[in-house]
């Protein structure tokens, strides 16, 4: 499963990709079915593939966590020239965003950065 996902082929089709986006959903969202998706993606891929899908979940929260201890330093220039992009993808609204340690003012880009002017 992780060869394949590091694979740069183009290809589309991972080997139990509907289990795996179902699980990785309810373990994102922390629903109450959590129990069921992982029974249903042990019993569709066996232990082993099922091991490695939760530590690729654990790994990506662990980078949660760090990012959040450390205060998410995110450079000004970078703050200032994507909010747009951060409003469509509903980054603003991410709970994290509270430990970032850059005040997200709505100042112009140029003023971070005279070659935008």
């Amino acid at each position: 499963m992780l060869r394949a996902s590091s694979d740069v082929s183009g290809e589309r089709d991972v080997p139990h990709r509907a289990e795996l986006e179902i699980f990785a959903t309810a373990l994102a969202s922390g629903g109450a079915d959590l129990d069921q998706r992982r029974d249903e993606l042990r019993a569709a891929v066996g232990d082993e593939v099922f091991v490695e899908a939760a530590a690729v979940a654990a790994v990506f929260h662990g980078y949660v966590r760090v990012a959040d201890g450390t205060g998410i330093p995110v450079d000004e220039l970078v703050v200032a020239t994507s909010g747009d992009l951060r409003e469509e993808l509903g980054i603003n609204a991410y709970e994290g965003r509270a430990n970032t340690m850059v005040d997200v003012a709505e100042r112009p880009a140029a003023e971070f950065n005279p070659q935008l002017k």
